[in-house]
């Protein structure tokens, strides 16, 4: 089964100026935990994600020392995102797709075509729901994501296959 069947497609996305906020209100209109970030609207270009945990992290759980400077919702979004993306190719086989989730321990990828515009985003749910994965494999991808890492932790995507 190929990840063009089961992703979903057209993700709303934000530009590095967006604020966020604006990602914020994205994540909460849509339903999702995940906001690409391109590189303008017209091209598409992913240069990072943004997730739910990336906001509640930077924005809302600061310390007291960050309290008194600017307003976090109000900071743009290049500050906040991961730029290391992991990706695949809406072409690729879903059994790609998971190991790539379980190698580099995260749940949602970015899809992008051969010519770097994105396509879509495939999540662990999409591929749960509509990917005839056997429960046997997903219950081990589940436990090798949501396991803890042994050594210091660092961004997830930082050791993965990265464009940009």
């Amino acid at each position: 089964m190929r990840i063009s069947q089961v992703m979903t497609r057209n993700p709303v996305c934000c530009i590095p100026s967006d604020t966020a906020q604006v990602a914020a209100l994205i994540m909460k209109r849509v339903d999702t935990g995940i906001v690409p970030v391109v590189d303008n609207e017209k091209d598409r270009k992913p240069v990072g994600v943004v997730t739910d945990r990336d906001l509640c992290m930077a924005v809302v759980a600061i310390d007291e020392a960050a309290a008194d400077g600017p307003e976090k919702m109000d900071e743009p979004l290049e500050k906040y995102m991961t730029t290391k993306i992991l990706f695949c190719d809406p072409e690729d086989n879903i059994d790609k797709a998971l190991e790539l989730m379980k190698d580099n321990q995260v749940r949602r990828l970015l899809v992008v075509d051969k010519q770097n515009v994105i396509q879509g985003v495939v999540s662990m749910s999409d591929l749960v729901l509509r990917g005839n994965i056997r429960k046997r494999e997903l219950r081990d991808a589940f436990e090798r994501i949501c396991k803890q890492a042994e050594a210091e932790s660092k961004p997830r995507a930082a050791h993965a296959k990265a464009r940009g």
